[in-house]
């Protein structure tokens, strides 16, 4: 079954997808366990219920992504298990898009107030521009994560192959 999350409207910054297996939580940690030393190419980490995905740093380039895999029975059949896929760049990288985000739309906001009460006073004032500046911003940031993104989309699919001949589930269904 191919993954195939970056067609060119999809607008996702942080790609998510979920996998129905006839396997037990148990059977899968343990497959993913048995596979992860034998691979170069992937690293992880397992937390609880949770499976942490990652490029190995010699590999690594600024956009490298992450996975995080979270395991868990369904609750309407315990004879399945669902096995829940988040793709995104490093916490790193995304805090900082988050940073950036968060900055502009503070600064578009409350500069795009002052000068609008300026205006409405009648007072001659740049910050009027603050809006569209923040808007222009937005998009910029936008089109660099969707930039990083396709950097690190090899990455990505290698994650997601990786994940998928782990579990070894001729059933498995992609919801």
């Amino acid at each position: 079954m191919p993954f195939n999350s970056h067609n060119s409207d999809n607008i996702e910054i942080k790609p998510r997808f979920k996998l129905v297996s006839t396997f037990s939580q148990k059977e899968i940690f343990e497959k993913i366990k048995i596979t992860l030393p034998s691979q170069k190419e992937v690293e992880g980490t397992i937390k609880g219920n949770h499976v942490f995905l990652n490029i190995p740093t010699e590999n690594q380039h600024y956009w490298s992504p992450a996975m995080e895999v979270i395991i868990e029975e369904l609750d309407d059949d315990k004879n399945k298990t669902s096995v829940r896929c988040l793709i995104g760049p490093r916490q790193t990288v995304w805090m900082m898009l988050m940073f950036f985000y968060v900055a502009v739309g503070v600064l578009g906001f409350f500069g795009g107030i002052y000068g609008l009460a300026k205006w409405n006073l009648g007072k001659e004032t740049l910050l009027i521009w603050a809006v569209p500046l923040a808007l222009l911003l937005f998009v910029v940031i936008y089109l660099t994560a969707k930039y990083g993104q396709r950097k690190g989309r090899d990455q990505m699919l290698y994650l997601v192959s990786f994940l998928y001949h782990a579990i070894d589930d001729k059933d498995i269904i992609r919801l």
